[in-house]
């Protein structure tokens, strides 16, 4: 289809039915304007929070097709869904392999135990939804709050009924908006709090008596604490932005005799509850009140070493996880150029988030310096602002289609209102008041459904399409061919994400959920359940061609007695990784890698990088490991394992040439695959661990292989 800067017939159904809205509302707008003059503020907000939360259900029926779809908000359905059953953290046992994925952080504990590394601001509300039996309607609810929020944030700093019924109508039909309060993201809900922080702030310095004070102070606190609790660097946004407003507050004598010591124990009360929920997490995750556990996660999942930190300069930028984006816009470390870059893009992006097309954006700027005389007019400008520059020091511009410049649409509402005051500003130009305000209430709803139509239809009808089309797993299939006992396979991160439980820890009496490994690991965790009842859950919209979804029977492949491989690819996130990173690695077809793909090593420094990683063993006795590695030439490998309380190494020269090599053999693409000699260990019970270390710039492993020793006979 042609477009013209982006513009272009509407992108499906809904785009054309918004289109044929748009034309009907402009044809009837003259017909409604004695009724539109007679709505209460009261039913106007509700009709608009009820169109909001109708549309945001919409979405989830026909973007989403029924439930999260990228894999950051298929992480927050399994964080929340942990957090309905009280856990920040929960036990997984060996292998662990099979419940270890992309945004989870496992702790090196007794037993083991993983968490979602986001924070949990979000999860918590979601949460609330999990123990109703519908945690897909919190998007709509947070949708209808919104636009009440909005609207009461127009009114409380305009103190016009008129400027506060256009703020709900720009809400309701955003539809970005719409997106983020449907897919299971945080930003409609960290929206939500800052509006609600710069109502209750205006409210507390507006307020007459001392008792109403306290109570919007404590307000400003909640909101913002939860906002702490959902997006810290946001928080950090409008604390900077309240700070600065307090300190012009000050400077007025009547600021300064209603103030008291009370307002700010108030403030700090409201916020203590979601900020002590978010140093618990924290400190569930990585064992620190004050540490990350998203820095924590990257530290061990991808690389360089700090590439996920917030600030400037090399070595930012993490390449498994964005190493497109990283290699195209900053190569050589985050600077003044690649900031730029960044910044323009979500600038660029979050133009049509505001208001479904970039012309209506202008009216942002137009309410600003209408209102500039205005204190709370200037502290609402303020808002988007400090935003888009307190995201200048993080590296990725984090935007995928439908859900546009996601990091800065946190202080849409105050964006709202600022059209909102530019609408009212043109209405009031009309010499008959009530036209100009029905003119103005058309003519938004009618342009804002047009720029849905013809520009934002598009991304959101490739988020539909993306992935396959819909949700990587299917409840509905998977309950009608499984009895929701035993054990079922799945083969993504979405997929786990959203079938798991982490409540289920007896197969006989729930659907225990693991990841498909396609090695032994499979088997073993079958053994060790009791041999339940198994099934695979097969879906790759990603493979040639892409498989729809299917529920087969799972049963263990015929294996030799006493033999046990287990892929070292399925050990990503490594247990450990310092000195560089790890990553699976797909090599061409035909190669000697046992399945094609190995756990590649990759050195960033000076030191040698080192990787570590389970082996989980069959049984407490003596096992012969061998371990099987992929290099590019003459390398000088370090390996050793730690088991039963002990540690061995491999007895290695310092240099192994693979053309000499024993066994070795090469792959297509000139790569050699080589084997280290058996090492005996006596198990215990937990699990080993393998730790390689080199320094070369690329190593692999590919698989750790368990055999029982052959008994010696004299």
């Amino acid at each position: 289809m042609r477009s013209v800067l982006g513009y272009a017939l509407p992108a499906d159904a809904a785009g054309w039915a918004a289109l044929a809205l748009a034309a009907i509302v402009l044809l009837l707008q003259p017909l409604a304007s004695k009724w539109l003059t007679r709505v209460s503020l009261r039913s106007w907000v509700a009709a608009c929070a009820a169109l909001a939360a109708g549309l945001s259900a919409f979405w989830i029926w026909h973007y989403l097709r029924g439930g999260p779809r990228i894999v950051d908000a298929t992480s927050y359905w399994l964080e929340a869904r942990a957090m309905s059953h009280g856990m920040l953290t929960w036990p997984v046992q060996d292998p662990t392999a099979s419940f270890r994925g992309r945004f989870l952080l496992m702790q090196d504990s007794s037993p083991a135990s993983v968490g979602v590394i986001f924070p949990p601001g979000f999860p918590a509300v979601l949460a609330v939804g999990f123990l109703a039996g519908a945690p897909m309607a919190i998007g709509p609810l947070i949708a209808a709050a919104l636009v009440v929020a909005t609207a009461a944030l127009a009114k409380q700093v305009t103190a016009s009924s008129d400027v506060a019924k256009l703020a709900a109508l720009v809400s309701a039909l955003s539809a970005c908006l719409r997106y983020h309060t449907s897919d299971t993201m945080s930003h409609g809900l960290a929206a939500l709090c800052l509006a609600g922080a710069l109502w209750f702030g205006t409210r507390a310095a507006a307020a007459s008596d001392q008792r109403s004070r306290l109570l919007a102070w404590a307000g400003c606190g909640l909101s913002a604490g939860w906002l702490l609790a959902t997006r810290p660097v946001s928080f950090g946004a409008l604390a900077i932005v309240g700070a600065l407003a307090l300190a012009t507050a000050l400077r007025s004598p009547d600021f300064r005799k209603s103030a008291s010591l009370w307002s700010p124990a108030a403030l700090i009360i409201g916020g203590a509850l979601p900020a002590a929920l978010l140093a618990v997490h924290q400190h569930a995750l990585t064992g620190h009140w004050l540490a990350s556990s998203q820095a924590a996660y990257y530290l061990a999942s991808d690389g360089p070493p700090g590439c996920f930190r917030y600030g400037f300069g090399r070595g930012i930028g993490c390449l498994v996880e964005h190493e497109p984006y990283v290699s195209s816009v900053l190569p050589e470390g985050y600077g003044l150029r690649s900031a730029l870059i960044t910044t323009g893009r979500r600038l660029h992006l979050h133009l049509s988030d505001v208001a479904n097309a970039e012309p209506i954006a202008l009216l942002v700027i137009a309410g600003a310096w209408l209102g500039r005389t205005s204190p709370w007019v200037r502290l609402l400008t303020a808002c988007p602002i400090a935003l888009l520059v307190a995201y200048v020091p993080f590296y990725f511009d984090g935007s995928y289609p439908g859900g546009g410049a996601r990091l800065i649409i946190d202080a849409i509402a105050a964006e709202h209102v600022l059209i909102a005051i530019a609408l009212h500003a043109w209405a009031q130009r009309s010499k008959l008041q009530a036209l100009g305000m029905s003119r103005a209430l058309g003519t938004i709803a009618a342009v804002m459904l047009a720029g849905f139509a013809l520009r934002a239809s598009h991304q959101h009808a490739l988020l539909r399409d993306r992935d396959g089309g819909k949700p990587l797993y299917e409840p509905a299939l998977v309950a009608a061919s499984t009895p929701g006992t035993g054990l079922l396979f799945v083969g993504n991160d979405h997929a786990f994400n959203l079938a798991y439980d982490p409540s289920v820890r007896d197969a006989s009496k729930g659907r225990w959920v693991a990841r498909a490994r396609g090695d032994d690991r499979d088997r073993l965790l079958w053994e060790r359940l009791g041999r339940p009842a198994a099934w695979r859950f097969h879906m790759d919209p990603w493979s040639r061609p892409p498989t729809d979804a299917r529920i087969d029977r799972w049963a263990p492949t015929s294996q030799q007695a006493g033999i046990w491989l287990f892929e070292a690819e399925a050990e990503w996130p490594p247990l450990a990784q310092n000195g560089g990173y790890a990553v699976p690695t797909w090599l061409s077809p035909g190669s000697c890698v046992s399945s094609g793909v190995a756990l590649a090593l990759v050195r960033t420094g000076e030191e040698p990088a080192c990787v570590t990683v389970e082996v989980p063993w069959p049984s407490p006795q003596a096992w012969d490991v061998r371990l099987a590695l992929v290099v590019d030439g003459t390398v000088s490998v370090q390996a050793w394992l730690q088991a039963g309380g002990g540690r061995q190494g491999w007895t290695l020269p310092e240099s192994i040439d693979p053309v000499a090599w024993p066994g070795s053999a090469r792959s297509p693409e000139g790569r050699w695959c080589i084997g280290l000699p058996a090492l005996r260990v006596n198990a215990g019970e937990k699990s080993g661990q393998i730790t390689v270390c080199s320094r070369q710039r690329w190593i692999a492993l590919d698989a750790v292989r368990l055999t029982i020793p052959t008994p010696q006979y004299h």
